[in-house]
């Protein structure tokens, strides 16, 4: 567990852009670590090449890429993937700018990959993953747990094993990310017996950036080490001014890749969920 001594870290959190970087809809604030928590919407191999030309705009010093269900080039490509300037994390703990980070892609069954089919087969996966003694820093996880960040549709649909996973562990972590279930987007705090306050619990999807009234609430946030309190969050303001660049500079009619006025495009075919 990360010192409290140390210098304090900005964590910067986002996902479920499912491709929305690439349309101007998403202000990522500054921050000396980024994550994605998955649902990026890596179909193609030349889906990877355009994440890979957007997160080289970025400024943070440290990046990590997770994945989710709608990732499915990443899965098929399993631990062979590297993504440009970024640390990709498959149920592994690395160590990012000084801080021990776990990443997990899989999620109750749902639709797509790194699909857990029964409560049985989740709590070993979970009991595996993070066992009693495990020290992280911060926990990323496409899906929710059980009770928190997951209400959708009036129903609670987040996983149950993990969420008694992490409330096993001796030591909680300081920032628990994730995503999966859009409408849910917020910030929360889940019991644990070792944290008074809970532990700060981000559900980072970004995909109703592009829904009306939804502008503001899901922008990425960025939350300060060790306290575990945000910090800033994104700016629709400064999302709609990118996007207003991106319409009028020069080559914007190519509809893909990084145009002559030296803005980065998306491509023209839609996304499909």
């Amino acid at each position: 567990m990360t010192d409290c001594r140390q210098p304090p870290l900005t964590v910067v959190s986002v996902s479920d852009m499912h491709g929305l970087y690439l349309r101007h809809c998403i202000d990522v604030p500054a921050g000396d670590v980024l994550v994605i928590a998955g649902d990026i919407e890596l179909r193609h191999k030349r889906d990877i090449a355009l994440l890979e030309g957007w997160l080289a705009t970025q400024p943070h010093r440290h990046k990590v890429v997770g994945f989710g269900n709608m990732d499915r080039a990443a899965f098929e490509a399993g631990e062979s993937l590297a993504i440009a300037g970024a640390t990709v994390v498959v149920d592994k703990v690395v160590e990012v700018g000084g801080l021990k980070l776990l990443a997990s892609p899989w999620s109750p069954e749902y639709a797509g990959v790194w699909q857990i089919e029964s409560e049985a087969e989740g709590k070993a996966h979970w009991s595996r993953l993070l066992p009693h003694d495990l020290e992280l820093d911060v926990l990323v996880t496409h899906t929710p747990p059980a009770g928190y960040g997951d209400l959708t549709r009036g129903s609670h649909v987040g996983d149950k094993q993990l969420l008694a996973a992490v409330q096993a562990l001796r030591r909680p972590p300081r920032l628990w990310i994730c995503g999966h279930i859009h409408e849910a987007v917020g910030e929360y705090r889940v019991p644990h017996p070792a944290a008074p306050e809970g532990i700060m619990l981000v559900n980072a999807a970004a995909f109703y950036t592009s829904k009306p009234g939804w502008e503001a609430k899901a922008q990425p946030r960025a939350v300060a080490l060790p306290q575990a309190r945000v910090v800033a969050q994104g700016d629709p303001a400064r999302a709609a001014a990118a996007a207003t660049a991106a319409a009028q500079s020069p080559g914007n009619e190519d509809g893909g890749g990084s145009g002559s006025g030296g803005v980065w495009k998306a491509p023209r075919d839609c996304i499909v969920l």
